[in-house]
């Protein structure tokens, strides 16, 4: 609902520490180097030059400090930025539990691609994710039994895919004890 209302929380307001990620940008030939972001209204900036063709990968992998709801929170992040070509770059964070992983980009609107919902280097089978569109509508769709779904943007602008997962783990979190993890990936990817 917070997408369709085009509400998005301010920046400033972020729970816990969610504003003290580490950006990573992982240039086609696999080098990574960790970008400064700096605060916007309602996001984080960062700015880079390519030196090189091929898929930039922008990745985040964040562990919530705080407890919330007796459950540990891991936000994954992934954004594919094409420079010249596009290949797309399959390098993941190995810290990253959750991933949504496109076989290739989709450069235009009507074209399709499968993408591929994976947890800890395992497919996601019969997992329900959303897709934003471009007018912030929330599309519910599910992977198949290979964690596989078919992404067709049908207008150009940018596109938001969720998926969530749980985990039924417990431990001790900066002194505060946790019956669950939850695992929470985005990837966005712009249509032309």
């Amino acid at each position: 609902m917070e997408y369709e209302a085009n509400e998005p929380d301010s920046a400033a307001k972020w729970f816990s520490n969610l504003k003290s990620f580490k950006l990573v940008l992982t240039a086609p030939n696999g080098s990574t180097k960790v970008l400064t972001a700096s605060p916007d209204v309602h996001f984080f900036k960062a700015n880079f030059t390519p030196d090189q063709n091929g898929t930039y990968k922008l990745s985040v992998v964040h562990e919530v400090a705080d407890v919330y709801e007796k459950g540990k929170l891991m936000y994954y992040a992934f954004a594919d930025v094409a420079v010249g070509g596009s290949k797309v770059n399959t390098a993941f964070p190995a810290e990253a539990a959750l991933t949504i992983r496109p076989e290739k980009l989709v450069q235009k609107a009507g074209e399709s691609a499968t993408y591929q919902v994976i947890y800890n280097k395992t497919p996601l089978a019969k997992q329900k994710l959303t897709v934003v569109n471009t007018e912030r509508k929330e599309v519910p769709t599910e992977t198949d039994a290979n964690g596989k779904f078919i992404f067709k943007p049908e207008q150009k602008g940018n596109y938001f895919l969720e998926a969530f997962t749980e985990e039924k783990t417990s431990g001790k979190l900066n002194g505060k004890d946790y019956e669950k993890v939850w695992h929470l990936v985005t990837y966005t990817t712009q249509v032309n």
